[in-house]
């Protein structure tokens, strides 16, 4: 049995299976989760699925719940900084050891699968709150939902946040093939709470709920936060039951996300009567932060000049970022924008374009990312509609900060916006903290 001895072997090897790329199919994490004699079944999960505000909502409800005094798992996807942001227990990191001990234990069994990196991680984080004995793990899915690696899982309450279209190769070209891909982690008599989404989408999501026999709760039905004071960084609101909580992030488009989560917490209190208050509600969404480790959501890291970074990774997302602008004072701006292949490019420049300003398209130090020059054929066309828009082409975030650097004066704003990678990779040529 080969065995690693530091952790950054061990974490080389774990993002080696990524060669092995996406795998939709429940195969091989029932294998690996039955040779550990099935660590999912021990604690109570919240399993969440949908295109975006998945993070946002496990983070609220991860939140909330230790603020109530539960032990929490958590396991989102995918990381900025540490491949540790991706398992938490009440907020701290897995340890490196576990992560170690867990790769070094399941090598064997492991070397014979075509197994995916997402599939490993998945089973490593289920084995880890069975380990720290949690109450509540908060599960984000990686991808779709029916044939996605958490959706082994029997919830106490699903969740879907949101569909527009993503990941077309796996899950169906058409919002409704990709909604029924979603609709796939709607469980037999659990509830399951829906997100804003297309009225004709609901069909789909009542039609499986019924054949499941599980309560359907639309979070904008159900509860309508109110946004009554914007703040510095974050902005406060009320619903019908409770005042005045303050939420750390800005953006109005959060609101849809506020209400699923409190929608979603609901309906856990009502099924696990666990007694969810103001206290806990208020607690919970102001350190959602430092309790969910939820990093860089239009997140401001330095001033003089200002720098933010905004891992808003596909098209729905990106429309946020315009209202988010308003809500900041800057002289001149400038952007450091790059995105994966299998995104729609069409439609994600257009959006960076019309935000104007000094652009610099590029690319991470990874596989999948799209090249900029391909980004690049869809401004071009627009060049003399936008005359406030100037762009550059760079190949690496070193040389894409260091365009900006040479450029960019006090009282403008960086805002480094797209992948995940791209934010993670600026990170660390900038060598600027997250918190």
């Amino acid at each position: 049995m080969k065995k690693f001895k530091k952790y950054e072997e061990c974490l080389n090897y774990l993002f080696g299976l990524e060669r092995a790329g996406i795998k939709y199919s429940l195969i091989n994490i029932k294998s690996l989760l039955e040779f550990l004699n099935n660590p999912q079944n021990s604690f109570k999960s919240i399993h969440i699925a949908g295109t975006n505000g998945k993070g946002s909502v496990a983070s609220i409800i991860n939140s909330v719940l230790i603020e109530k005094g539960f032990k929490t798992g958590l396991y989102t996807s995918p990381h900025i900084l540490d491949f540790r942001e991706r398992i938490l227990v009440n907020g701290e990191y897995i340890s490196k050891k576990f992560v170690l001990d867990f790769t070094n234990r399941v090598f064997d069994y492991i070397k014979n699968l075509d197994i995916s990196f997402f599939e490993v991680t998945t089973a490593m984080a289920f084995e880890y709150f069975r380990y720290k004995k949690v109450k509540y793990a908060i599960v984000e899915a990686g991808l779709g939902g029916r044939l996605d690696s958490t959706n082994i899982l029997n919830p106490v309450v699903s969740i879907i946040t949101g569909i527009s279209i993503d990941h077309t190769e796996y899950l169906g070209n058409s919002i409704e093939k990709i909604a029924k891909e979603k609709a796939g982690i709607i469980k037999k008599n659990v509830p399951c709470i829906i997100g804003k989404v297309n009225k004709k989408l609901e069909k789909i999501f009542i039609e499986t709920a019924k054949h499941k026999k599980s309560e359907l709760i639309f979070a904008d039905k159900f509860v309508k936060p109110i946004i009554t004071a914007d703040r510095a960084e974050g902005f406060e609101f009320k619903t019908t039951t409770f005042n005045n909580i303050y939420y750390p992030l800005t953006g109005k488009y959060q609101s849809k996300n506020i209400a699923t989560a409190i929608s979603a917490l609901s309906a856990l209190d009502k099924k696990e009567k666990i007694g969810i208050d103001s206290v806990a509600l208020k607690k919970g969404f102001a350190n959602i932060i430092r309790n969910s480790k939820f990093y860089g959501r239009f997140q401001k890291i330095s001033d003089n000049p200002l720098k933010i970074i905004d891992v808003s990774h596909n098209y729905e997302a990106l429309k946020n970022i315009a209202g988010n602008l308003k809500n900041i004072k800057y002289k001149n701006l400038f952007i450091i924008f790059g995105i994966m292949k299998e995104k729609n490019h069409k439609e994600c420049m257009s959006v960076i374009e019309n935000l104007g300003g000094y652009l610099v398209l590029t690319k991470p130090d990874y596989k999948r990312a799209a090249e900029p020059e391909e980004l690049l054929q869809y401004i071009t066309k627009q060049k003399t509609q936008n005359k406030r828009v100037s762009f550059t082409v760079t190949h690496s975030l070193k040389e894409a900060y260091e365009t900006v650097k040479s450029r960019i004066k006090k009282n403008d704003l960086l805002l480094v916006t797209g992948s995940f990678f791209v934010v993670s990779d600026f990170l660390k040529v900038s060598k600027l903290k997250l918190l």
